[in-house]
C-alpha cells in the first residue's frame, strides 16, 4: 500500500518561490521551525524536506506524542506547561481521561482532539495528521505568508510609482520575477524623465 504525500506537491511550489525570489532556504525551511509548527521530531520534517520516506506510526502514539509536545511547547503565561486538570476543562473532559490518554490508554474521538487543538491554539488536525499531512499544512501555511509579502511589495511598488492597476496573469510563483521586471522598467523610466528635464 503506497502511504499518500501530500507534502511533495507543496514543498515543490514552496521551493519554487523560494527560488526565483530568491529567499534564503535555511530561513524558510528550517526544520526546527518546522517541527514547532507540525509537532513532528526534527528528523521526521528532515526527511519530509528531503523527500525520504517518513516513519509512520500508531495513530494513538502520535496522538500521544504530539500531545506531550504541546505541554512541553506551549506554556501558560507564566511559563508552566498546562495540567491535566486545565487542559480538561479546556477541552470539555475529565482529567482521568487525558491522564488515560498520556499514557496512551485512551483512544480520542475527532471531537475530543478538535477541542485540544483549540485548547492550545493549533490548527485542527495538529494532533491527528499524518506527517505528510502535517507537512503540507505548514509548507501551504509558509507559502501563502511569502505570496502575501510579495503582494504587499507589489502594492508598495504601485504606490511608490503612481500606478492605477497592474494586470499579471501567471502562476503567483511568478511574482518576484515580474515585480523585479516592474522595477526596472520604472526605474529607468524614472531616470529618462531625468535625464529630459536635465536638457531642458
Amino acid at each position: 500500500m503506497t502511504v499518500p504525500t501530500p507534502h511533495l506537491h507543496s514543498l515543490s511550489l514552496l521551493e519554487g518561490l523560494i527560488e526565483e525570489a530568491e529567499l534564503d532556504w535555511e530561513g524558510v525551511l528550517d526544520a526546527e521551525a518546522i517541527s514547532w509548527d507540525t509537532g513532528l521530531p526534527v528528523g521526521i520534517v528532515r526527511a519530509g524536506l528531503s523527500r525520504r520516506p517518513m516513519a509512520e506510526i500508531d495513530f494513538l502514539e502520535q496522538v500521544v506524542e504530539r500531545l506531550k509536545f504541546l505541554r512541553r511547547t506551549r506554556l501558560r503565561r507564566d511559563g508552566v506547561p498546562y495540567t491535566q486538570t486545565e487542559i480538561a476543562e479546556g477541552a470539555g473532559v475529565t482529567p482521568q481521561w487525558v491522564g488515560e490518554l498520556l499514557k496512551g490508554r485512551a483512544v480520542p474521538k475527532l471531537e475530543h482532539a478538535a477541542r485540544i487543538e483549540d485548547f492550545f491554539r493549533v490548527p485542527r488536525g495538529f494532533l491527528t495528521a499524518t506527517p505528510s499531512q502535517a507537512l503540507d499544512r505548514a509548507f501551504r501555511e509558509r507559502l501563502e505568508t511569502l505570496q502575501a509579502q510579495q503582494l504587499a511589495g507589489l502594492k508598495a511598488l504601485k504606490e511608490r510609482y503612481e500606478l492605477r492597476k497592474v494586470a499579471f496573469r501567471g502562476a503567483p510563483e511568478t511574482l518576484a520575477k515580474m515585480q523585479a521586471l516592474l522595477e526596472v522598467i520604472l526605474d529607468d523610466q524614472q531616470g529618462d524623465r531625468r535625464g529630459d528635464q536635465q536638457v531642458d
